[in-house]
């Protein structure tokens, strides 16, 4: 995924993204994904332990020697543009300083939103969004997360698409898991990971109180 900040006047240039991570992060500190540590253009890996549980690392070497030869390197799903053909429209988020980013996605037409997170490697749905959108029924595998109250466990699920901004991503693998209120004024459904971000272009203009995510 590219970045790109514009600056507004009397402001310095990193300031705004500042301020727009740490709001990401107010929703998200009840939720520290292990697989969240990851650069986004580091390899990942899934293994499963003696108990049946996946666990998700970028690191090979912290795979128990036991379990290493067994890992599976995952691969980041591919954008496919969503029809008719033609250029995809992106889409604009408004931009508030003082709460996360979201933007609006569709599951099997069902209408969510997402909070952009630029740190999150694995996109987050709730269960409630999964069951509006037809999905609740899915089989999955248990996945932990570790957060500051500790450690949960959540769902791995496959969604077959998520249309965004003109664009459709799928197969979709993603974590079904309740993210915390943490104060926010509006529901959301989610979190937007970097599985789907690195498929687009993230430009925020400070300016003009907007941000637009546009297919790469």
């Amino acid at each position: 995924m590219k970045c790109e900040v514009s600056r507004r006047r009397g402001e310095p240039s990193g300031e705004m993204a500042r301020r727009i991570a740490r709001a990401g992060a107010l929703a998200l500190v009840a939720l520290a994904a292990v697989l969240a540590a990851a650069p986004a253009a580091a390899q990942l890996y899934r293994w499963t332990d003696a108990d049946g549980t996946v666990h998700y690392t970028a690191d090979l070497n912290a795979i128990p020697p036991a379990h290493r030869d067994a890992a599976r390197l995952l691969a980041h799903p591919q954008a496919r543009p969503a029809p008719p053909p033609g250029t995809p429209e992106p889409a604009t988020i408004r931009v508030d300083p003082r709460a996360p980013l979201t933007v609006g996605v569709h599951l099997n037409g069902v209408s969510l939103t997402l909070i952009v997170d630029t740190g999150a490697e694995r996109t987050v749905l709730s269960p409630a969004a999964l069951d509006r959108a037809g999905f609740g029924g899915l089989p999955g595998r248990p996945i932990q997360i570790v957060g500051v109250t500790g450690t949960t466990t959540a769902q791995l699920v496959t969604v077959p698409l998520l249309d965004i901004a003109g664009a459709r991503i799928g197969p979709l693998a993603v974590i079904a898991h309740a993210l915390p209120a943490a104060g926010r004024a509006e529901p959301v459904d989610g979190l937007l990971g970097r599985d789907v971000l690195d498929a687009f272009t993230l430009t925020v203009d400070t300016a003009s109180g907007r941000a637009t995510l546009t297919l790469r």
